[in-house]
């Protein structure tokens, strides 16, 4: 999956996550490993019942033409089990957020259809959890090439602010508390001096490493390829459950809710820890 020399972070990635609450973490993969996922989940597609997923579009209608998030896919195909079973990313993130174990939280494939994707707006990852904590990171990786026309972006530097923005499902959006804002609609203020927008060119192996209070955004594909991307959220030693009534639903099996104000994931076999300092 990876290369036999244990890939480590350099100084340089750590001081940019700190600085920017993302990081672009090159060639944590090698291509043989990401063209057989990339071709597990199209075999998944393609036979949706044979692997418990639904069809296309079923359950999301609010993501728009083109556009597709299915979660839990370690938890249906599984060569998507294997590859986070086997993954050198919980060792990674450990060293990068500075937590001396990491546990796997969810997992979530986005995909974008060539020509078509709908944007995805301007969010964070905090507010729609179910934890409280910073450590809880995001690895995006494409199963593609990617550029910032149809992969992420973010705004450098905003998760300092520590805003837990409300999140805009029309499923939360009567019940928004005063003191919870909406993410701000930074398209709205790309000639703005004081933010940093920042994109990247990715290829099959490279992972982007996002903070949960990073604002991200994903334009719609206008690129003659589709896009498929597996993020994957991990928790470290600082996180506990905090399920509150936005938060996402977790599985049918162990739902967020249902989870203890205060307990550790790790308590739960739903959430195993992936990595230890040894």
């Amino acid at each position: 999956m990876a290369d036999p020399t244990p890939r480590r972070i350099t100084p340089e990635e750590r001081a940019i996550w700190e600085r920017d609450g993302v990081v672009c973490l090159r060639g944590v993969y090698d291509r043989a490993t990401i063209a057989g996922l990339l071709a597990a989940w199209d075999e998944a597609v393609a036979h949706p019942d044979t692997y418990g997923l639904n069809p296309r579009g079923v359950d999301q209608p609010t993501l728009g033409t083109g556009t597709y998030a299915v979660p839990r896919a370690s938890h249906h195909v599984p060569a998507f089990r294997r590859f986070l079973e086997t993954s050198p990313m919980a060792a990674l993130l450990g060293e990068l957020v500075g937590s001396k174990s990491i546990g796997h939280y969810w997992d979530t494939v986005f995909a974008k259809d060539a020509w078509r994707g709908t944007p995805t707006g301007w969010h964070s990852d905090a507010g729609a959890s179910a934890v409280r904590g910073l450590q809880l990171p995001n690895s995006w990786t494409p199963l593609m090439a990617v550029t910032p026309e149809n992969g992420l972006e973010c705004l450098a530097g905003q998760h300092l602010n520590r805003t837990m923005y409300w999140p805009r499902s029309t499923a939360y959006a009567n019940a928004r508390p005063a003191e919870r804002p909406l993410c701000p609609d930074f398209e709205t203020r790309r000639d703005d001096p004081v933010l940093r927008f920042l994109g990247w060119e990715m290829e099959p192996g490279d992972v982007l490493v996002l903070h949960p209070y990073t604002p991200h955004f994903s334009r719609g594909n206008k690129t003659p390829q589709r896009r498929v991307a597996l993020a994957t959220w991990w928790y470290g030693d600082d996180i506990r459950w905090d399920p509150r009534p936005e938060c996402e639903k977790g599985h049918p099996e162990a739902p967020f809710q249902a989870m203890p104000a205060g307990g550790r994931p790790s308590d739960h076999p739903l959430f195993p820890l992936r990595w230890t300092a040894s």
